[in-house]
């Protein structure tokens, strides 16, 4: 069994390998692919008015392996460039980092719940004398993630404010204001619309994917034995979960995380949310480098680390699993 310092060594390694092939794809990418605002009319972003209209080293007569060196250093330093907003401009690093913080405002919260009650109930379902109860709830997640989720956004636009304005006592504004900070009392409000999306749509995939984890515990003796002995349904919980804990806890951010991206341009474009989906979507539309690099490459880290440190937990509190496995 290797040390977790060689663990984390060879992730790093494997983290710095994928950084660079993301990148040079990216680079390749818009070096040679043609840029649709030369051809015709072209998607118009929504989060700035104004756009850079060609990658930057498409116009310069410097040769490409040269601009690649030079790009290199700029997403290893975060000199991203800047975009144009009318008649201002806007560090691009700064840009991510607003738009990353909006998501995070909802997202997180609808994260933690979705894992916890995703969880929660596939232990349960397990705990329970009926074998086929884990199978019922994961067919029950399979069904709620067929559901397109930006049609649940639509349901929740029309039933949401209902219960706002109910719980409010008044009428309350749940758009988001572009004035304002992430944090403000309005923007704050507006997240509710996007976590309550994301939240089902979270749940419904952890529900699935739990169930396809915990099910095989269903009927293993030690299941058995303790309900013989009459364990109750929390205490078979704690048996059954530091079996699959890493796994079922990370799932979302490892694994299904294409899935929740997805899901994330369509909440976020739906729900007019000016957030990291929104601006992947119009990172592609305005063609600007720094912006596609970041877009591109903040989730291959996001994934790298949470797999990084998963592997680290495999190898400091359940040495028995082979991270490499």
């Amino acid at each position: 069994m290797r040390s977790p310092l060689a663990v984390l060594a060879s992730r790093l390694a494997r983290l710095g390998l994928t950084l660079w092939l993301a990148f040079t794809g990216v680079f390749v990418a818009l070096a040679y692919v043609p840029n649709p605002h030369r051809l015709r009319p072209a998607y118009a972003p929504r989060l700035f008015a104004g756009l850079y209209r060609e990658p930057r080293f498409a116009a310069r007569s410097e040769p490409l392996l040269a601009q690649y060196g030079d790009w290199l250093v700029r997403v290893l330093t975060l000199d991203l460039g800047r975009l144009g907003f009318g008649d201002r401009t806007a560090v691009v690093r700064e840009l991510v980092v607003e738009a990353v913080t909006v998501t995070l405002i909802y997202l997180v919260p609808a994260m933690v719940i979705a894992v916890v009650l995703g969880t929660l109930i596939q232990l349960l379902a397990v705990a329970v004398e009926r074998g086929d109860a884990s199978a019922k709830t994961k067919l029950l997640g399979a069904a709620a993630i067929s559901v397109p989720v930006f049609l649940v956004a639509y349901v929740l636009q029309v039933y949401l404010p209902v219960f706002v304005i109910d719980a409010a006592g008044e009428i309350v504004d749940m758009g988001y204001d572009d004035t304002a900070g992430p944090f403000s009392p309005t923007n704050l409000r507006a997240a509710i619309w996007p976590g309550a999306t994301m939240g089902l749509y979270l749940f419904a995939i952890q529900l699935r994917v739990a169930g396809t984890d915990l099910e095989q515990y269903a009927n293993e003796p030690f299941v058995k034995t303790a309900r013989a002995k009459g364990v109750g349904l929390l205490g078979i919980c704690r048996h059954v979960f530091p079996h699959s804990a890493a796994r079922l806890l990370t799932l979302l951010s490892s694994e299904m995380l294409g899935v929740v991206l997805v899901g994330l341009y369509a909440v976020e474009w739906v729900t007019q949310t000016p957030g990291f989906g929104t601006l992947t979507i119009d990172a592609a539309g305005s063609r600007a480098p720094g912006l596609i690099f970041a877009v591109v490459l903040l989730p291959v880290v996001a994934v790298a680390t949470v797999n990084a440190l998963r592997e680290a937990y495999y190898s400091v509190i359940d040495p028995r699993v082979d991270p490499e496995v």
